[in-house]
């Protein structure tokens, strides 16, 4: 699968990771000090282009934070969308488990920093600003989706 870098050369250091969490739409409203948290216990992952990242099917408990490339989200051989730093993919996963709903696959030389659901839990538990701007922000993506749900009506 991917290349998981631990404490390589061309891996990022705590305040590049926070810097990088503060750009992801997700984290954006998050206090620069609960960042240092998150960023703390990210793991980096690299991909090159073509490895997938997640497979539609698999049951995973984490979250991916698109730092650097592009990724293809898919399921089979259409695409759904493409997406690139800022962006998150497996966001629902890390607060409840389930089947991905589609596959995800790096298009180019892809940075993400990967947030697992046991320490996302411990994070939510010791910082609530971080259970409320990570609420936030998917309350506003279902507002988002329901508005443009309704337009296509």
């Amino acid at each position: 699968m991917a290349d998981v870098a631990s404490g390589s050369s061309d891996s990022l250091d705590l305040v590049q990771r926070v810097a990088a969490l503060h750009r992801i739409e997700l984290f954006a409203r998050i206090p620069g000090r609960v960042l240092v948290a998150v960023a703390g216990a990210a793991v980096e992952v690299r991909l090159l282009p073509g490895e997938v990242l997640m497979e539609e099917g698999a049951v995973e408990s984490h979250l991916y934070a698109i730092v650097e490339g592009r990724v293809r989200v898919h399921r089979g051989g259409q695409t759904l969308v493409e997406l690139g730093p800022g962006a998150t993919v497996g966001e629902l996963a890390v607060l409840v488990p389930a089947p991905r709903n589609a596959s995800v696959t790096a298009l180019e030389p892809t940075l993400v920093l990967r947030v697992d659901q046991p320490m996302f839990d411990d994070l939510l538990a010791d910082w609530p600003e971080l259970a409320h701007g990570v609420i936030g922000e998917l309350v506003s993506r279902l507002r988002a989706s329901a508005e443009h749900v309704g337009d296509e009506q």
